[in-house]
């Protein structure tokens, strides 16, 4: 069953659904509970991709409102099932087992606030959802393991619900500082979620101290005490100790949760502890849980072998190439739905292209110089692509505070809301070391800054093409450097996040003799080749491009790079040193030439063979005229004289 089939089955039996970011739990909208619904048509149009019209792959959520969802977690060590008997708990109702094993039970009840009832068992209900079946997190899939009419919440659970918004202070106590509470304090902090700036760093320290203060009853002074022992280090950046008190201070006199209600002390003072189930009890994966053959969706290619939409895919070259006039090029050619050289074009769509190096006029007149290049109607195109510069926005999406790298979720959230126009496809990031202020050559950092710009193209529901700085090349031959992925500077988790990546890279001196260029030219010349293709078949064959100016109306010349066929000839360079070392042989009135002659004089006259070793040209000239070869209505041709060690190899003139 595909997710689309699953929220529409689940739907039908009234619970209003949304879509959530695909693998994740995670809203794929901010306003989704005015988004939850139970119509088909707007289902069905929910989880479908407005740009390639097929069925996106997002989680199913339910939204909570006018019933009781028991959250039952037991995930990373917690005792979610015994907790929840200990309060009165029953499983006799709709029960969902969660992808890490846990239990989402459904009840009817009053519309009540989304509160933890224990530390491993939390309360869904007004304006609050689960993640409904059909959903698969890392491929373990949400299952309805109790299929019955969600029964009324037992009593037990109800006197622990809370209205709306509502404080209450039912069993409320004087802090009471247990040694039990105390040492659930210490565990709690070590493993709580620090405060970032820029993610919600007040609401989570809001939250963290109100579970001390509130649901463990501990003083302020205590609880204060642990933060700055345990919590607050962590936090990027660590607060003052005058704001870490104030932020105490305000849990204290403004939490919602009962007083005490999670001191071990009292909670567990007369509880008899049920076994958990087993492990195998838990596990939500079956045999036969591979996709049916007829709900298997295609890959959902953008462009062939370049762009898939929910992926990355790298641009790995040198400054000044050519990978701006690439990404321009592909944005220009997606706007009208043209196909880009023998890439071929799914989808017509919007671009946003951000470009830490140019300004808007400067990306403009590439984008204006490429239309004409390339025969697009640049009006069309202007229409569908937003350029984006360092000079008004400052896109930087992770940062990193004592060596921890954090998302900037303000400007993460500003361009997901960009992305989001459902025209959107995709999304040009020129280059990678303008979108983030992390270590470029740590693994850790690295692999964080490539898994938001996945998150990017999934939330944002595009495909992203990132332009990244190769290295300088250390020595390294040319041709050791093409449709290397090992080339892209700094940490090597860049390459290995993304599932596509191509080198941009001049044409080598062995091009020039493969396919017969000058080597004056050479710098005219660019290649496209794979690097990385998880996803197609990789190929050696290069895509070629060539430098042109074009000359704009308001007197501007701008250099871009334009499609061009390349047929390799390897008679061409046969022809060339063929003519060079006839012309010398009749200037000399030579009719013979000893291949150490010829060596010297193709060293001296042809440039792409100057800086080769004598032995490297002398094998070159034996294979290329070991069969004749006529010039000028002349043969030329190897042989040799003389027999055994004293045999001369001479270049024969006939």
């Amino acid at each position: 069953m595909s997710k689309l089939q699953a929220a529409l089955a689940w739907a039908a039996r009234g619970f209003p659904v949304f879509p959530l970011v695909p693998n994740n739990k995670e809203p794929l909208h901010d306003d989704w509970p005015s988004v939850a619904t139970t119509d088909p048509a707007a289902i069905r149009a929910m989880w479908t991709d407005p740009v390639l019209g097929i069925e996106r792959d997002c989680n199913i959520g339910t939204l909570c409102t006018d019933m009781v969802v028991v959250d039952v977690d037991v995930k990373n060590g917690k005792d979610g099932h015994n907790e929840y008997m200990q309060l009165g708990g029953t499983y006799d109702t709709l029960v969902v087992q969660t992808a890490s094993g846990g239990y989402h039970c459904y009840f009817e009840g009053p519309d009540s606030a989304n509160i933890s009832i224990s530390d491993a068992v939390d309360i869904r209900s007004h304006n609050g959802f689960a993640v409904a079946p059909g959903s698969t997190i890392d491929g373990v899939p949400y299952v309805v393991v109790t299929d019955r009419e969600p029964a009324w919440v037992p009593l037990a659970v109800e006197k622990r619900l809370q209205p709306p918004y509502a404080r209450t202070y039912a069993g409320e106590t004087e802090a009471i500082d247990s040694p039990a509470a105390i040492e659930a304090g210490i565990r709690f902090l070590e493993s709580a979620p620090p405060a970032i700036e820029g993610q919600r760093g007040d609401e989570t320290t809001f939250v963290t101290a109100a579970r001390l203060v509130r649901e463990l009853a501990l003083s302020v002074d205590t609880a204060f005490n642990l933060m700055a022992t345990y919590f607050n280090p962590r936090c990027v950046p660590p607060w003052s100790l005058d704001e870490l008190r104030g932020k105490v201070e305000n849990a204290h006199a403004y939490g919602t949760a009962d007083h005490g209600r999670l001191d071990p002390s009292v909670t567990f003072a007369t509880v008899s502890v049920q076994p958990p189930p087993s492990v195998f009890a838990q596990i939500g994966t079956v045999f036969g849980n591979a996709t049916a053959t007829g709900s298997l969706p295609p890959r959902p290619w953008m462009v062939d072998r370049l762009l898939m939409l929910h992926e990355n895919t790298l641009l790995l070259a040198p400054g000044s190439v050519g990978k701006s006039s690439v990404v321009l090029a592909v944005a220009a050619h997606l706007a009208v739905g043209r196909d880009f050289n023998t890439f071929k074009t799914h989808v017509k769509c919007k671009s946003v292209i951000y470009n830490g190096e140019d300004d808007v006029n400067e990306q403009t007149r590439r984008l204006l110089a490429l239309c004409i290049q390339y025969r697009l109607d640049y009006d069309v195109v202007r229409q569908n692509v937003m350029l984006l510069s360092s000079d008004h926005i400052d896109l930087r999406l992770v940062g990193a505070q004592s060596n921890t790298p954090y998302r900037n979720d303000a400007m993460y959230r500003q361009l997901i809301d960009v992305l989001s126009d459902p025209d959107v496809g995709m999304f040009g990031a020129d280059p990678l070391v303008d979108m983030h202020t992390v270590d470029e050559g740590n693994n850790v950092h690295m692999n964080f800054v490539m898994q938001t710009f996945k998150h990017v193209a999934r939330e944002g529901n595009v495909c992203n093409l990132i332009a990244h700085h190769t290295t300088k090349g250390n020595g390294a031959r040319q041709e050791e450097r093409i449709g290397n992925m090992d080339i892209a500077r700094g940490a090597s988790g860049i390459v290995y996040k993304a599932r596509i990546a191509y080198t941009l890279l001049n044409a080598t001196q062995q091009d020039c003799e493969d396919y017969g260029m000058q080597d004056a030219d050479r710098g005219l010349y660019v290649r496209l080749d794979d690097a990385k293709m998880n996803l197609a078949l990789a190929t050696n064959k290069p895509i070629w491009f060539k430098r042109e100016t074009v000359n704009l109306a308001n007197g501007d010349a701008v250099g871009v790079i334009h499609p061009v066929q390349m047929q390799k000839n390897t008679s061409n360079m046969r022809m060339r040193l063929a003519d060079i070392l006839m012309d010398t042989m009749t200037v000399n009135a030579q009719a013979t030439m000893t291949i150490s002659q010829a060596v010297a004089v193709i060293k001296a006259t042809e440039p792409l063979y100057a800086n080769k070793t004598d032995v490297d040209v002398k094998k070159r000239l034996e294979g290329l005229f070991a069969t004749a070869v006529q010039v000028k209505g002349r043969t030329l041709h190897a042989r040799r004289e003389g027999e055994g060690a004293k045999a001369t190899l001479l270049i024969v003139m006939e």
